[in-house]
């Protein structure tokens, strides 16, 4: 009955997260993130209980290790056991950290490493939305489709330690298969359209730095040679400066991985990776570029005061 009731409510998230979706508003997009993202926790952590469930005890195996180190010699399947065995000290980091059990999965084919990149850093997009608020707003809804795609795989190669039987409870029982292809329905999953949206989301991103760049030698007083004015001074403004103007030298790189983009069209994984790529390499140096768009617009702000005599 107890997994009964989970698969229920995994079928109540799983119509929230469309009707979140398809609402077309931002606020929505934030909630159907938030829930893909429990929804794919919960998925994934019964799908390493399900891979734990038949383990020997720790107690076997530690006997069996040292019998082993002592000089015994254990059978070929029992060495294995004894090899792939997780401890508990594993067992209590898979539990406090998604990477850990997403690296798990990894290991024993649950998962390819393309896609626990992209799990676990539809994770970080999660909190980043969630918890700081630090989320490009209309990447949101792009987030949300690729993550439904990729929860809805994950819902549909689930294996269970035990389906749900039927019980005297008159309310209806949701079982694992039941959930497969709910998230996508009705969906039309386009990777080409996809990627298209991903390349514009890069090139946009791309195109703020090398403005801001411009912008920063300008007011360095960089000349032809690549050599900042003789004045410059000693302080946080130089310094933002002038580390912005050292990425000059990375712009091309970036612009070639953002147009990129657009041919990545033979897996959502396979755009979503190149995708995050770009996106760590860029989160370093978006930071600079929004403090010096704040300045100017202080800037623009005093010298319009100013004309009106304020």
């Amino acid at each position: 009955m107890q997994q009964a009731e989970q698969w229920n409510w995994l079928a109540v998230e799983i119509t929230e997260i469309r009707r979140c979706s398809e609402a077309g508003d931002q606020a929505h997009d934030r909630l159907a993130l938030i829930l893909l993202d429990h929804l794919v926790e919960v998925v994934i952590g019964r799908e390493v209980n399900a891979q734990l469930a038949f383990q020997i005890a720790d107690s076997v195996i530690e006997e069996m290790r040292e019998f082993r180190d002592g000089g015994g010699e254990l059978k070929e399947e029992l060495s294995r056991l004894v090899d792939e065995h997780v401890g508990p000290d594993r067992r209590q980091a898979m539990d406090a950290a998604l990477h850990e059990k997403t690296k798990f999965l990894m290991q024993r084919g649950v998962l390819t490493a393309q896609e626990r990149e992209v799990l676990d850093r539809l994770h970080q997009y999660r909190n980043a939305a969630y918890h700081r608020d630090t989320l490009e707003p209309d990447l949101i809804s792009d987030l949300v489709l690729a993550y439904r795609v990729l929860a809805d795989e994950l819902v549909g190669r689930h294996k269970p330690i035990a389906w749900t039987m039927a019980s005297s409870d008159p309310a209806p029982i949701v079982t694992p298969q039941q959930l497969r292809g709910r998230l996508t329905e009705g969906v039309d999953v386009d990777v080409k359209a996809m990627a298209r949206r991903f390349h514009s989301h890069a090139m946009k991103r791309v195109q703020a730095v090398i403005t801001a760049v411009a912008t920063a030698q300008q007011l360095l007083g960089i000349n032809s040679s690549g050599e900042a004015g003789p004045s410059l001074p000693d302080d946080d403004m130089a310094r933002m400066l002038t580390s912005l103007s050292n990425v000059a030298k990375h712009l091309t790189s970036w612009m070639k991985q953002a147009k990129g983009l657009k041919s990545k069209t033979s897996s959502l994984t396979g755009l979503m990776v190149p995708f995050i790529n770009l996106d760590r390499t860029l989160n370093r140096i978006e930071p600079s570029v929004k403090r010096l768009d704040m300045i100017l617009d202080y800037w623009e702000q005093q010298r319009i005061d100013e004309l009106r005599g304020k």
